[in-house]
């Protein structure tokens, strides 16, 4: 019995400092969009990924129901935190202006990783940012 509650009481602890983090990411994405929304509370369920995120995805963020974001519950901490990030950006983006601007997100995305001394993970990011700018730039020409 003593083990049980044992196992409870680090799960509650892991899933508090879990909620922690997220806000401070939250924070984080609000301060680098100088943009404000109420927090939303990331759902770390792998089968909501599959049933409302594009294939191949880790995570989304979806509008219904005031704004919903749904993360694979398995990532790396440093995937996982700029993951979050930037379905953090997108939902401050569409709750403020209505629209989510994809280069912006993931230009964002490169400046956490640069602020949280990821650089290696930056450079990766600024690539598939200029990757991203690139293919607009054709398709409106």
């Amino acid at each position: 019995m003593k083990y049980f509650k044992n196992i409870i009481f680090l799960s509650i602890i892991l899933a508090s400092t879990s909620v922690m983090a997220d806000k401070a990411i939250f924070e984080s994405a609000k301060k680098h969009l100088n943009l404000d929304s109420k927090y939303i509370e990331i759902e770390y369920d792998l089968n909501l990924v599959k049933d409302f995120c594009p294939k191949q995805s880790v995570g989304c963020y979806i509008s219904a129901d005031m704004g919903r974001i749904f993360v694979e519950n398995d990532l790396s901490k440093t995937y996982h935190d700029v993951v979050i990030f930037g379905l953090y950006s997108d939902y401050l983006q569409h709750s403020n202006i209505g629209l989510i601007d994809s280069s912006l997100t993931c230009d964002l995305k490169v400046n956490y990783l640069i602020e949280e001394k990821q650089n290696d993970l930056a450079d990766l990011f600024s690539n598939h940012c200029n990757d991203i700018k690139r293919s607009k730039f054709l398709a409106f020409n």
